[in-house]
């Protein structure tokens, strides 16, 4: 598990290897055991790639990236693991391939050198890969099928950059970078930024499970999917019944933490006594010979505690569990700091029990297995069969002009309800539920951001799935379309950022793609079981674990917010907002900011959701200006060649 940045300059100034080092130090959390570099140069054209490493397999120096194949001379840095790097290498030597490490980059090197057009279709694992052919004179990037690892890429005509936070961009002096406020608006709405957007103009995030490939001679990234999870839903498997069904999901669950268990440093897993997390636990305990460590947290507040559950789960199992008991005061002070973990603005509360979680855990572990996943791709959340969803199914057959006519009287009074009302009524179909609180909560939205669009990202994403599986079976659609967009940029974003800001591996089984595979082509009838949610996971968990022990109404990594916010965060939200010295105001209306923080602490409306991202979104700008602060301190670089620079011909 790593951090990789890389650039190429075509034209203008390319970054000595100092100033390059020092980027590359702002991913230093993604891996603190090593740190290097690689510089070249071809005519005119410069070089750079770097990586931080986080030391899981092979644990000696053989392990060093950027690393270079004996065959070809290619040179990859690359973060993340694949788990059949084993047998993957058995095929290769048998090919007559010769390896001289125990680490899965060097796997990585040799597929690539055996089929560099297909290489990465073999591996089962979490990775983002950039790699640099100089026989074929191209970059080719690849981030894994469902996006668990981070890749953003910069492109501007002259300088080619990506890295795997945006921060390490930022540090780069060369690169010119602007707030982009589509990517602002995205993120009030949603409390992210969905992909391709980042938060910067001419930054963006390689889609999960695709390609991008840069030759130098023709300079134009090449983007291509290599695998699209609605191949698998648009094809539903033929199952007898639901044993069939069951039988099949946990060869491939216990099949793929198996696979996760592969490791040379201590590994345990994250048990919140929940469904999914109980399952991993639950295989872990059937396929490792070894002892299991599992880890909770716990809250002084009785309502969103779940750790008395996850006890008595670890005690059934019999893991050695390690509960670590949490007070306001802590949670309260890591809500202060929550920006500084996140290369981009994120304001998914979940993230403040998330880090701590992940600090204490890396007291005792570098690997920790996680059951993220489960909700997207079994039916699992609340607002999947809502009674909203259901109504839609009901209006959609009335005639669009009606809808519309009577959505836009709706949305002409004042009362917060009635224009909600509005806005569901004139839905122009079923992707517009993906639009979010502009629809759910139209009131906090209209003045508050400077620069309004059309329909978002989101949407555009529930349009491709609608496109590919219809829109007759809503359930479908909501799930495959957060499986697509809300799992990577939100569930995915918040576990990696976390746990790799204390340098902790967190590896999703559930997420392995042959799981996926099977997930996805599942039929509804299966996975609802009857209207009860996450229906096949609880099936499976209860031939492992008694039904009492977990079968209760789901907690999940809440916070109160509406409380802190009129309480004990109240003063320091004023001053993050009311008196902010960023850019915020440039951005949002400051009026509108003091009229809906008053509105909030004095009970007339509930915006907690909103104000805690415009929160975010001021915590990261203070710290993203101090890295560019810093990184313009270091001037403009413009060298002719880089100082020990390996050289090679066109």
């Amino acid at each position: 598990m790593c951090g990789i940045l890389g650039k190429i300059t075509f034209t203008g100034p390319h970054e000595p290897p100092r100033v390059f080092d020092q980027a590359l130090a702002q991913i230093d959390h993604r891996g603190p055991d090593d740190r290097g570099a690689w510089h070249t140069s071809f005519g005119d054209v410069r070089m750079s790639l770097g990586q931080t490493r986080l030391s899981i397999l092979d644990l000696s120096p053989a392990g060093h990236q950027p690393m270079i194949s004996p065959r070809s001379g290619c040179v990859v840095v690359f973060n993340g693991e694949i788990y059949n790097f084993r047998e993957i290498r058995t095929g290769l030597e048998a090919k007559g391939f010769r390896f001289t490490t125990e680490c899965d980059t060097e796997v990585i090197l040799a597929a690539y050198d055996d089929d560099p057009e297909r290489f990465m279709e073999s591996f089962r694992g979490m990775f983002a890969i950039a790699l640099w052919d100089p026989a074929r004179g191209r970059l080719v990037l690849v981030r894994d099928r469902l996006g668990i690892k981070p890749l953003y890429y910069y492109w501007d005509g002259s300088f080619f950059a990506f890295a795997s936070e945006v921060t390490a961009l930022a540090a780069l002096p060369s690169l010119q970078l602007e707030v982009d406020q589509e990517a602002v608006r995205e993120f009030l709405l949603a409390g992210y930024i969905p992909h391709p957007l980042s938060i910067f103009k001419n930054v963006k995030k390689l889609p999960a499970g695709h390609m991008l490939q840069l030759d130098l001679k023709s300079p134009q990234p090449r983007i291509r999917s290599y695998w699209d999870a609605l191949d698998y839903y648009a094809a539903p498997s033929s199952f007898r019944d639901e044993g069939e069904v069951l039988e099949a999901l946990r060869e491939r669950l216990s099949q793929a933490v198996r696979l996760r268990l592969i490791s040379d440093v201590p590994l345990g897993a994250f048990l919140s006594g929940g469904i999914d997390s109980s399952l991993i636990v639950a295989l872990m305990r059937q396929v490792h010979a070894g002892a299991v460590r599992t880890f909770t947290i716990g809250f002084s507040v009785p309502q969103w505690d779940e750790a008395p559950m996850a006890k008595r789960i670890a005690e059934h199992l019999g893991t050695e569990h390690v509960e670590f008991y949490l007070t306001e005061d802590n949670v309260l002070q890591t809500a202060r700091t929550a920006a500084d973990h996140y290369d981009e603005p994120f304001a998914d509360p979940s993230n403040i029990p998330t880090l701590e979680l992940s600090r204490l855990t890396r007291r005792h572990v570098t690997v920790a297995l996680s059951g993220d996943g489960g909700d997207e791709l079994f039916w699992g959340y609340e607002s999947y069969g809502s009674k909203s969803l259901r109504w839609f199914e009901r209006a959609r057959h009335v005639p669009r002009s009606i809808r519309a006519g009577v959505g836009g009287v709706l949305r002409l009074f004042g009362h917060d309800q009635i224009r909600r009302i509005g806005n569901i009524v004139g839905f122009d179909g079923l992707a517009d539920f993906f639009q979010g609180p502009i629809v759910w909560k139209p009131w906090l939205y209209p003045r508050l951001h400077r620069h309004q669009a059309a329909d978002g990202h989101r949407v555009e994403i529930a349009r491709r799935v609608i496109g590919r599986l219809g829109d007759r079976d809503t359930d479908l659609v909501t799930g495959a379309t957060d499986a697509l967009c809300y799992m990577v940029d939100d569930i995915l974003t918040k576990v990696d950022r976390a746990s790799m800001s204390v340098a902790l591996e967190a590896r999703v089984p559930i997420l392995d793609h042959k799981v996926v595979e099977l997930a996805a082509s599942i039929p509804m009838s299966f996975k609802k079981g009857g209207g009860r949610k996450k229906h096949l996971l609880k099936a499976l968990l209860g031939t492992m674990v008694p039904r009492e022990l977990w079968d209760r109404p789901k907690k999940g990594f809440g916070v109160p917010l509406v409380h802190w916010l009129r309480g004990p965060l109240r003063d320091w939200a004023h001053d993050e907002l009311v008196s902010s010295r960023g850019r915020l105001h440039e951005w949002l209306d400051a009026e509108e900011l003091r009229r809906m923080l008053d509105d909030h602490i004095s009970g007339r409306r509930n915006s907690a959701d909103l104000i805690w991202a415009c929160l975010q979104l001021a915590g990261w700008d203070r710290r993203v200006g101090r890295i560019r602060s810093e990184a313009a301190g270091r001037g403009q670089p413009a060298v002719p060649e880089l100082a020990g620079t390996t050289k090679t011909q066109e």
